[in-house]
């Protein structure tokens, strides 16, 4: 692991504090949306490098064999041609997809294009709301490509082949929001690669200064 990359602790809190705040405001848009109460975990935030983001993102969902759907969402800063540049990735179990269903009274029978347009709403609801709050906290102003859908009812190392990883290490944020007294869950990935990972450690400091 690349030890120039690695946040120091007082970044990592920093970090933690910042998401914190941003995905607050992403569960209080899917609580409006859905009109149930949304908890929201602690965010975990690591390092990790290309080969190991499959296992990773396997155990973060419960194993390889679990069937998900995912939509990946890429983001970028607008203000700058080497700013932070990333993806954002969210993940519903299929126990999760069939709750969410139910709570906007989807007919039972749900066609692949319904399906597809339940991910899109509710991806778009948590990327917008968690990615402008992480933007406006480090004061960078954040676009946004179309989501897409990466697959539906699959394992998750399936979900991921799409991608064509061109970079080394990433740095890699875990959001997960449940439902009260529901199985609902769905989990956020946000993998800042390469030279993303010295830009936000550097708007990391500059937080940390006007402490």
């Amino acid at each position: 692991m690349n030890d120039s990359l690695a946040l120091t602790e007082d970044q990592r809190d920093c970090l933690q504090e910042v998401v914190n705040v941003a995905m607050g405001q992403a569960g209080d848009s899917l609580a409006r949306f859905l009109e149930v109460f949304i908890h929201l975990s602690v965010p975990r935030i690591r390092l990790v490098e290309r080969e190991e983001l499959n296992a990773e993102l396997e155990r973060m969902v419960g194993g390889q064999a679990v069937p998900v759907s995912g939509v990946s969402q890429g983001f970028y800063q607008l203000d700058s041609g080497t700013g932070i540049r990333g993806e954002a990735i969210v993940v519903f179990t299929d126990s999760s997809f069939k709750e969410l269903a139910d709570l906007l009274a989807y007919d039972d029978t749900l066609t692949t294009e319904s399906e597809k347009e339940l991910l899109l709403d509710v991806t778009n609801i948590l990327n917008g709301a968690c990615l402008n709050g992480v933007g406006e906290q480090i004061e960078a102003e954040l676009g946004f490509s179309p989501p897409s859908i990466m697959g539906q009812h699959v394992p998750i190392s399936q979900l991921l082949e799409y991608q064509q990883a061109s970079w080394d290490h990433a740095l890699l944020v875990e959001i997960t929001y449940t439902l009260e007294d529901r199985s609902f869950s769905c989990t956020m990935f946000l993998l800042m690669p390469g030279e993303s990972i010295q830009v936000v450690k550097q708007a990391l400091d500059r937080l940390l200064e006007d402490l």
